[in-house]
């Protein structure tokens, strides 16, 4: 019986072994170069010889190093407006793109969703009554320099819009009462606030604007690519990935808060 299963065993595993061959390589260009290159909205320029590291905004740094990892390849950024992703998809510049949005795409270039939406949320102390968007006219709202949809909601509620490096840089300034408001994705509000000394500035406002999803952008054409980043957010999803970078973020930016305020907060 054994000696007649052997010859099908056998078969079998060539069959199987040339149906890999047969795949398509999911991004090619990208692993002849030998480096995943992706397009992001916002690049922080590097530091200065002996400036502080500080997390940047966003999960866009997060979110592309895991793909490479997954991929196997190391991961550059550029920056890159949505609105030329086309032209430097064809042009072999990047390899995707990671969008606000991908409304506007001609048909050469395929949207594929993350699973990692947010709009902007309020960070106020306890003590004050702000407590909806009318109340913030006149008021100083702080966040990251990158994160444009903040800027653009703070400045429809009529507020005083300052901007900062990082979002620590941010934080920092509404805990020391140099800005009113903070703002920050709303998938990460919830985890920075478990910490206990975030305790009295859990307040918020009503929400507010409209929830965005990040998305991929890549070359129509490359359906392997395609098929494989669809795959690959399902399973980002399933095993509870964002959760775990929206925790990750929330924490490393309380760390660099706390490092950054070198007495106690002075409100008391």
């Amino acid at each position: 019986m054994m000696s007649r299963m052997r010859p099908f065993v056998l078969a079998a595993g060539l069959l199987l072994a040339g149906f890999a061959q047969a795949q398509p390589e999911t991004f090619p260009a990208a692993r002849a170069r030998g480096e995943l290159v992706v397009g992001v909205p916002y690049l922080a320029p590097p530091p200065v010889a002996g400036a502080k590291i500080r997390t940047p905004e966003g999960l866009d740094a997060a979110i592309t190093d895991k793909l490479g990892a997954s991929l196997k390849l190391p991961v550059r950024l550029v920056q890159l407006p949505a609105a030329d992703a086309d032209q430097a998809l064809k042009a072999g510049e990047v390899d995707l793109v990671l969008a606000d949005r991908g409304d506007g795409q001609p048909q050469t270039v395929a949207v594929q969703a993350t699973g990692y939406a947010a709009r902007p949320k309020a960070v106020i102390r306890t003590d004050t009554r702000m407590r909806k968007p009318a109340d913030v006219q006149g008021r100083s709202v702080c966040m990251a320099e990158a994160a444009t949809q903040a800027q653009a909601l703070a400045q429809s509620w009529g507020a005083t819009v300052k901007t900062y490096r990082v979002p620590s840089d941010a934080l920092v300034a509404v805990r020391e009462g140099e800005c009113d408001i903070g703002l920050v994705d709303d998938a990460v509000w919830e985890p920075l606030m478990r910490f206990p000394e975030w305790k009295k500035f859990s307040s918020t406002l009503t929400p507010d604007g409209a929830r965005q999803e990040r998305v991929w952008l890549l070359r129509a054409q490359d359906e392997a690519s395609r098929a494989w980043l669809g795959q690959e957010m399902r399973a980002w999803d399933r095993a509870g990935a964002w959760k775990a970078m929206t925790t990750k973020w929330a924490r490393d930016v309380a760390f660099d808060v706390y490092l950054d305020q070198e007495v106690p907060d002075c409100h008391g």
